[in-house]
């Protein structure tokens, strides 16, 4: 299967093309990190890595792209670009969570519960927490705050923690201050394209990305105004 992986919804703007079979195999990959203009660059880069790989879109069979957590013009760009092109090709397009695919990247331990934690600005951080082992969800995505998160860990009972994402060091910090000590398995703001591609090989496909919003958005419509006519 050959899937097309989209990031878009942090500060990088990153494309991949990737063919599964025995394992998985990144044909081509662009990545730049832009903070803003994911939308001026995406399609580019799109055909960047379609040249590359000498290969065109009618050849792709799958697009996996980012849903969020992060910047709410990047994540919507992405999404959109998925449908729009999974629509026209009559091909599937699937989400991937930017928290699991960097539980995903930690590579921990299967008995350490697996913390993802990003900076959300604000004093506050988007935050997951796994236990590979059982698959179970200890702390479901949400925004919260260093300080609540680090109490929900401590809580586990001595379990063996493992932080990663732009915020685990934050995290570790006040955990430490509670007596429990983490390991920290990497502090990007976002995971390899080619974990976004591995997930999307396996997800489900039937149902459309949609962005995952854990937060209003900081730009609100203006209320009690009028338009003053002429």
């Amino acid at each position: 299967m050959l899937i097309l992986a989209l990031d878009t919804a942090g500060e990088n703007c990153a494309v991949a093309l990737a063919k599964t079979g025995d394992g998985l195999s990144v044909l081509a990959r662009r990545n730049e990190v832009i903070g803003r203009g994911h939308a001026e660059r995406l399609m580019p880069m799109i055909g960047e890595v379609l040249a590359e790989a000498g290969l065109t879109y009618a050849d792709l069979e799958r697009i996996a792209v980012t849903t969020g957590p992060g910047s709410f013009t990047g994540t919507r760009i992405g999404v959109a670009a998925a449908r729009g092109l999974a629509l026209a090709l009559a091909i599937p397009a699937v989400g991937v969570g930017v928290l699991d695919a960097l539980i995903e990247a930690a590579g921990v331990e299967a008995n350490d519960v697996i913390v993802a934690a990003l900076d959300a600005r604000r004093g506050e951080i988007y935050a997951k927490a796994i236990r590979p082992n059982d698959g179970k969800i200890i702390y479901d995505a949400q925004v919260t705050t260093a300080a609540d998160l680090a109490q929900a860990i401590a809580g586990l009972g001595g379990e063996p923690v493992t932080l990663t994402g732009s915020a685990a060091a934050s995290v570790a910090q006040v955990l430490s201050e509670r007596g429990v000590m983490a390991a920290i398995a990497g502090e990007a703001a976002s995971a390899d394209i080619s974990t976004i591609a591995a997930l999307g090989a396996l997800a489900e496909s039937g149902k459309s990305p949609a962005p995952l919003y854990l937060r209003p958005p900081d730009a609100k419509p203006q209320t009690g105004m009028a338009v003053a006519r002429k």
